[in-house]
């Protein structure tokens, strides 16, 4: 048990570092640049690495490290909780005022989805016209819409929780290893945000932030397509399970009506 324990410390003891200490480091040098720095003399990192250098022997170490820990922590949990956001940004329906904001957005994408079927010599099926805003939106918004489809109407949500208790470890982690890097991305998107943020006393730092954001918005739609397509796989190659675990297999030429509508009245509860 104590190798296990030791090799267990190791890994997450690295996965802080690499996660929140390293990143969190960086983002503080960026401060004192830009504390110090400002926009006239952004680029003189010379000077302030002379001032660090000549300020370090008057400081306790103890307190430079504590100091130095204590808020690159606190800029990982921001940079988390602005990934956080920006994931109910890029999924969630936009509601409210922020759905006034939103509707033209939605306008414009539905006007280039008609234009591009049109080209194309598709006659698209309503339910698959965009109605998010984000594209990742729509990724997960069509993954419910297609297992409807293709399963006489069935529903995703409350079907999902159930069918993942019982598919096997090795259909788990490849949908788990997605949405990882999913939040990844998102986490490296709020690191963006976080530059952004700082670049209205450094600019350097906008630029940065600006290549951060950008990096994880395009690791984020990766990441999205790939959770999405792996959770519609494991709908089809293991809804039998589920349906074999509640007592009602399905039949040799697939899922019914009547049985989808009794499966969604069941998982509903009657609700």
């Amino acid at each position: 048990m104590n190798p296990f324990l030791q090799s267990l410390g190791g890994k997450l003891a690295e996965r802080w570092v690499t996660t929140l200490v390293l990143p969190g480091a960086l983002f503080v040098a960026a401060v004192v640049c830009a504390v110090r720095l400002g926009h006239r003399r952004a680029l003189d990192v010379v000077r302030v690495g002379n001032e660090v250098v000549a300020a370090f022997p008057r400081l306790p170490v103890a307190v430079v490290v504590v100091g130095l820990l204590l808020g690159a922590a606190a800029a990982a949990f921001v940079a988390q909780a602005l990934g956080g956001v920006a994931q109910a940004v890029w999924v969630r329906p936009w509601r409210g005022p922020a759905g006034w904001v939103g509707r033209p957005v939605v306008a414009v994408r539905r006007w280039w989805f008609d234009r591009v079927a049109a080209r194309a010599g598709v006659d698209p099926v309503p339910v698959y016209r965009p109605q998010r805003v984000t594209w990742i939106g729509e990724r997960f918004r069509l993954l419910d819409s297609r297992v409807a489809a293709q399963y006489q109407g069935l529903r995703l949500g409350p079907l999902w929780p159930r069918l993942w208790l019982l598919v096997p470890e090795s259909a788990r982690l490849p949908v788990q290893g997605a949405e990882v890097r999913f939040q990844g991305a998102a986490t490296v998107f709020g690191w963006g945000v976080l530059y952004l943020a700082l670049g209205c006393r450094w600019y350097p730092a906008a630029v940065v932030g600006l290549g951060v954001a950008v990096v994880g918005w395009h690791r984020a739609r990766g990441a999205a397509r790939a959770v999405t397509d792996l959770i519609e796989a494991t709908v089809d190659t293991h809804l039998d399970v589920l349906t074999t675990a509640l007592g009602q297999p399905l039949p040799p030429t697939g899922l019914t009506p009547d049985l989808a509508a009794r499966l969604n009245d069941r998982f509903a509860k009657g609700g």
